[in-house]
């Protein structure tokens, strides 16, 4: 059996710097690290290696990502290639697959295994684009995997929207594994200095194979139209001084200024385009991988007509009959024509949904743009369509526009959020992993319900026996369209800290999440997760308890009305972004602001 496992040198984003005269972020002289969801897949190899197995390690990248991949090779692996070639310099992720995808034949690959992110990018769409050129079947965002009773088929539980699933299968197939599934390896620095550098074997493009056109930016088919810090949206007001009654009485005093008066009404959707041309229509997928109604797509379609009012959106549903609400709640926010695809009861898996997909696209190839949810099927869906059309991908993208000339242009948070990237497609239609979240659904359009039309296109099998399945959460919209939300973050304290939360959760009628690091210790379910590897939100309150404020999880406020922040520590970023602050023991101030704020919500 030979495995590949997929690994990126990444830089250090707290060293990095933004260039405002080139628009761009400084990465030479940055020290490179290996991406640590990749030495996770690289632990998961080494424990299902068996004798006779080999681990190969590729990388594409620099020349100064020979030292950290280094590590892997001590680490176990039985080589380590990186592809380095100045004219793979400005790849996308389909350029990126492209190149990999030829060098995982010459390697006669059997097993490729991969982090579900990168922390530089965390689109989580290279994967999916690779297994599609290689048509391999993708699994993806495992947190469990394993040999079969057989010894021949591989089992494994991957994350999804609300829980878990369980799959089996048969190489070969890429599967890309989250940070739950094991720790890293850590070799001793003494092991990687007696190999150095030249223990990592380094090609060219011309090794490779394949034409130059098909690589770095003459192969890509997005373009980074700039690169801009993503500045503080909030005016922090800290309350560290007097007792903590008298800071929580000002702080209420400062909310009720914010949160007292009745929420704005969102304002209308623009009227419909009169005229709905082709090549202004905008598809987004409406559901999930059960068949039934994905509610992050709402935010999305709110999105579409309000940023692009000469464009029309439309819904696209693979499987169950929608019902009348469903229906009623997509033309609310703004979906002006629908297309269903049954599916004879028949599982759908990602690899499934794109063929479906792609149909639509080779029926529609005036279509403007496709958007998927940017949860794991979304990414994955959207990944495969790329790889199989060659299509450029915009991943996790949070706002867009139209420019001068109309052209589409998207927004989405990079290097761990410290920056936010202009994108452009440069392939039709254009495809979109969005974070829909982030803008308030409407759900008011009266009796009126979306108008379907039956699609017929032919459903394949999952090319993986789907198992066992469960949910995580005690509701499937335990956060969407929420209008309080109380985030955890590991200064809660561990569960029981959680489970003293539950009676505040209760009488605010809030909803609750965490940070990554808090779903990582298993306190929470990983559907509760907010940031830019989680959900992005925009409560009329959020109250962050005991978080410290990374960037990359303040990602997902963004769009929040009010952000009221709880530390102990006055030092900590979570003020930066926050519009009300409190230092203070946890277990000294909410107890004294539950009542206040509840009032102030009309609970």
């Amino acid at each position: 059996m030979e495995f590949v496992v997929l690994a990126k040198a990444v830089p250090a984003l707290d060293v990095l710097e933004f260039d405002p005269v080139s628009r761009s972020v400084r990465r030479e002289g940055a020290p490179l690290f290996l991406n640590p969801f990749d030495a996770r897949a690289l632990r998961v190899a080494l424990d299902l290696r068996r004798p006779g197995d080999r681990i190969t390690v590729l990388s594409l990248g620099p020349p100064a990502a020979r030292a950290p991949l280094t590590e892997a090779k001590a680490a176990g692996a039985d080589r380590v290639v990186l592809l380095s070639d100045p004219r793979c310099a400005g790849s996308d992720t389909l350029a990126t697959a492209t190149a990999l995808a030829a060098a995982v034949r010459l390697l006669r690959a059997d097993v490729i295994l991969a982090g579900a992110w990168t922390t530089d990018s965390e689109t989580g769409q290279l994967g999916p684009e690779l297994a599609a050129l290689l048509d391999w079947p993708v699994v993806s965002e495992a947190r469990a995997l394993r040999w079969g009773a057989d010894g021949g088929s591989l089992e494994a539980v991957v994350d999804t929207e609300t829980g878990w699933a369980a799959v089996r299968g048969n190489p070969p197939a890429l599967i890309s594994v989250d940070e739950k599934i094991a720790k890293p390896p850590k070799p001793s620095p003494e092991a990687v200095r007696a190999l150095g550098p030249s223990a990592v074997d380094v090609w060219s493009a011309d090794d490779l194979g394949i034409e130059a056109v098909r690589l770095g930016a003459r192969g890509s088919r997005t373009v980074v139209l700039g690169v801009t810090t993503a500045a503080p949206t909030r005016t922090p007001e800290i309350f560290a001084e007097g007792t903590v009654a008298e800071r929580v009485r000002a702080a209420t005093e400062r909310l009720a200024q914010r949160i007292g008066e009745p929420p704005p009404v969102p304002p209308r959707l623009p009227p419909a385009p009169p005229h709905r041309a082709a090549d202004r229509e905008l598809l987004v997928l409406a559901s999930d991988r059960t068949g039934r109604f994905d509610r992050s797509c709402l935010g999305t379609l709110v999105a579409l007509r309000r940023r692009l009012p000469d464009h029309w959106p439309s819904a696209l549903w693979i499987g169950d009959v929608p019902s009348e609400e469903d229906s009623r709640r997509l033309a609310g926010a703004g979906a002006l024509a629908g297309y269903r695809v049954p599916t004879a009861d028949r599982p759908v898996d990602p690899g499934s949904a794109a063929i479906v997909a792609e149909e639509l696209v080779v029926r529609r190839p005036e279509l403007a743009a496709f958007l998927f949810g940017a949860g794991p099927f979304g990414r994955t869906v959207a990944g495969r369509l790329a790889g199989r059309r060659r299509l450029g991908l915009v991943g996790d993208a949070i706002d867009l526009a139209a420019g001068p000339r109309g052209e589409l242009r998207w927004f989405k948070p990079s290097f761990g959020g410290r920056t936010i990237a202009e994108i452009r497609c440069t392939s039709r239609p254009e495809l979109v992993t969005f974070r829909g979240g982030g803008f308030a659904p409407l759900e008011d359009a009266g009796p009126g319900e979306l108008g379907w039309t039956v699609l017929s296109v032919p459903v394949a099998p999952p090319a993986w026996s789907p198992g066992e399945a469960g949910t995580e959460l005690d509701a499937t919209d335990g956060l969407d369209g929420r209008d309080v939300v109380v985030c955890v973050g590991l200064g809660i304290g561990g569960p029981d800290g959680i489970a003293r939360l539950r009676p505040t959760l209760a009488r605010w009628n809030a909803a609750l999440a965490a940070t990554r690091k808090v779903v990582d210790a298993g306190w929470v379910p990983r559907p509760l997760q907010v940031g830019l590897t989680g959900r992005s939100l925009a409560p009329r309150l959020a109250v962050l308890l005991g978080v410290s404020g990374a960037v990359n999880h303040a990602v997902g406020w963004r769009r929040a009305g009010t952000v009221l922040a709880i530390n102990r520590d006055p030092g900590a970023p979570v003020f930066r972004d926050a519009d009300v602050g409190i230092v203070g023991p946890l277990e000294d101030v909410l107890p004294a602001l539950v009542d206040p704020v509840a009032r102030l919500l009309g609970r």
